[in-house]
């Protein structure tokens, strides 16, 4: 299936666009679980006077038996925890983690900027932590994109600005072709030259996850503070005569009202061969995006079909580029390279 023939209508009309999930597959028997999060919180007036990035990782294994409320039947394999802060220039100012603290071999990370060669610095501090994918990995390696999306704060924060401060906000440059939804022609890029304004997207209301019929199905998350944003991801992996895997992100926003709302969401489906990790099948499914071309990314999933999962975030990074994918949605599919370490707890 090309580009041209996506059928844009159902976005333009607002019904795909505020589709978020409601709640969380039930677990299955042997059922591999990694989940995660990370809050971004403001220090200061906005995200550009400082960030606080704190969140959590869990792998968890369900028994050999359906899913009993009553003896909670899970085994946590493995936890990790991260908390960051960020001053001016996104440049790290402090980092404390479990199992690691800043004291030990994440020292050298203090005063990188957080964004474009961050993750191969933690590659070359914690290559155990890489080479073994952990939970405190996928942590380490979330940072850059927290800190990127935190900016969408800032917009919703500048609507209650003066309109000149708005105006000079929006004035500053912009990247364009970095994906599907900065096109040069899209939406959004038009809506830029047309006002001088970067829009703000106002997405649905933000759908509970956790189940009260299944307490151990997420990690513990706190509250969501207001003006304050999270990621929180999902994937699910089943080991069998072909492995299955059932993932998903989100990042949502809280306005200062206390209410949260979504501003991206994806869900993913896919299937790897056991023998040697190729992906079999692989589709995306947008459940919550800003703009209208936003849903021709989805496509860039299939691109990972033939491709071994121990080799996706190289993968990722190296070739799905430009305005045929989506900057969120491959993250979301870097993080399938999670799969293999799961399995090796069923080892």
């Amino acid at each position: 299936m090309s580009l041209v023939e996506i059928d844009l209508r159902p976005w333009q009309d607002g019904r795909f666009s505020r589709n978020p999930t409601t709640g969380t597959p039930e677990r299955r028997p042997n059922l591999l679980r990694r989940t995660s999060h990370i809050d971004m919180s403001r220090v200061g007036e906005s995200m550009q006077h400082g960030i606080l990035l704190t969140g959590a990782a869990r792998d968890l294994r369900s028994g050999e038996k359906l899913y009993d409320a009553a003896t909670c039947d899970a085994q946590v394999l493995g936890e990790a925890s991260i908390g960051a802060s960020l001053g001016a220039n996104r440049l790290l100012a402090k980092l404390e983690s479990t199992p690691h603290t800043s004291a030990g071999p994440l020292a050298s990370l203090i005063g990188r900027p957080v964004g474009a060669g961050f993750r191969a610095a933690v590659d070359t501090c914690v290559p155990e932590e890489r080479d073994a994918k952990t939970p405190l990995y996928l942590l380490l390696d979330d940072l850059p994109v927290a800190s990127l999306i935190a900016g969408y704060a800032d917009l919703y924060l500048s609507q209650a600005d003066e309109p000149e401060t708005k105006e000079r906000r929006a004035a500053q440059s912009v990247k364009a072709d970095i994906c599907a939804g900065w096109a040069s022609e899209a939406t959004m890029m038009q809506e830029i030259d047309r006002t001088g304004k970067i829009p703000t997207p106002l997405g649905p209301p933000a759908p509970r996850l956790e189940s009260d019929e299944d307490p151990s199905g997420w990690h513990a998350i706190p509250p969501l503070a207001r003006g304050a944003m999270r990621r929180r991801r999902r994937i699910d992996v089943l080991p069998g005569e072909t492995i299955e895997i059932d993932a998903m992100f989100r990042d949502s926003h809280v306005d200062s009202e206390g209410i949260e709302t979504v501003v991206h969401e994806y869900a993913l489906l896919a299937t790897a061969d056991p023998n040697n990790l190729e992906i079999l099948s692989c589709q995306a499914t947008p459940r919550v995006l800003p703009w209208t071309e936003c849903p021709r990314a989805a496509l860039s999933a299939g691109r990972l079909v033939g491709h071994c999962l121990d080799d996706l975030r190289r993968f990722v990074r190296a070739d799905l580029v430009g305005t045929s994918t989506c900057t969120h949605l491959n993250d979301l599919l870097r993080s399938l390279a999670d799969v293999e370490p799961l399995l090796r707890y069923d080892r």
